[in-house]
């Protein structure tokens, strides 16, 4: 009688240790989760932060050049240059220009200022004027800085942009024949940084495909979830 009720006295001790650490273990990834999502919230504000700060700087000095400098130049040449800075440097007004237009600007300009071979294919069902005003503004930062970083460093002959549905999805390819990257070589650039915290602030997943020598893609795809969407529309 004594053998058994020990054994029943050990067992729920068992069955109390068991059920303490379960709770112990759960409590640990509640607090964990809680933890990584702070951290995560924390990221984003960040990225923010960091954004919006470069959009204010963006148009301080585009105003400076403008207001400051441009008067002070004498020569043509020099001043179209300075205007096409200003331009460029300045956010677009969406309210008179579409994405569309914009995306195409971008393309003609690249090829003007470096005569290299640049084509630019957007499928005729892609709008985007239900998207949000600071979705725009990124995605056109984005593309932006895809071109800025093909004429500085990829050596390429041709550029394309691809702009397009999938699956719902608005997917944005930004690619070169030039000579690729080793992957890391360039992580740490401004040009990478910025295309990395905007893609995180709009909610889109962003991907470089490189090949040594064999050219260089950012594969933008944009999740158009109802919480993008312009309320005015």
């Amino acid at each position: 009688m004594y053998g058994e009720a020990r054994f029943y006295f050990d067992l729920m001790w068992l069955f109390v240790f068991v059920i303490t650490f379960l709770m112990l273990l759960l409590s640990y990834l509640y607090f964990a989760k809680r933890r990584a999502q702070k951290n995560e919230r924390l990221s984003l504000a960040f990225s923010h932060q960091v954004i919006e700060g470069m959009e204010m700087e963006r148009l301080r000095i585009a105003r400076e050049l403008h207001d400051s400098v441009l008067p002070q130049v004498l020569g043509m040449s020099a001043a179209d240059q300075i205007r096409t800075i200003c331009v460029e440097m300045m956010p677009p007004d969406f309210s008179r220009l579409s994405l569309n237009d914009l995306f195409a600007d971008i393309c003609n300009k690249f090829a003007k200022r470096t005569g290299l071979e640049c084509s630019c294919f957007i499928e005729n069902e892609l709008l985007f004027s239900n998207l949000s005003a600071e979705h725009k503004l990124h995605l056109y930062r984005m593309v932006q800085e895809c071109f800025t970083n093909i004429e500085k460093h990829s050596r390429a002959h041709k550029a394309l942009l691809v702009a397009r549905r999938n699956n719902g999805n608005i997917l944005i390819c930004v690619s070169d024949d030039g000579e690729g990257f080793v992957e890391n070589s360039k992580k740490d650039g401004l040009g990478m940084m910025s295309l990395r915290q905007r893609a995180v602030i709009i909610g889109a997943n962003i991907d470089f495909i490189s090949e040594s020598q064999n050219g260089f893609m950012v594969r933008i795809e944009l999740i158009t979830l109802p919480n993008i969407i312009n309320d005015s529309e």
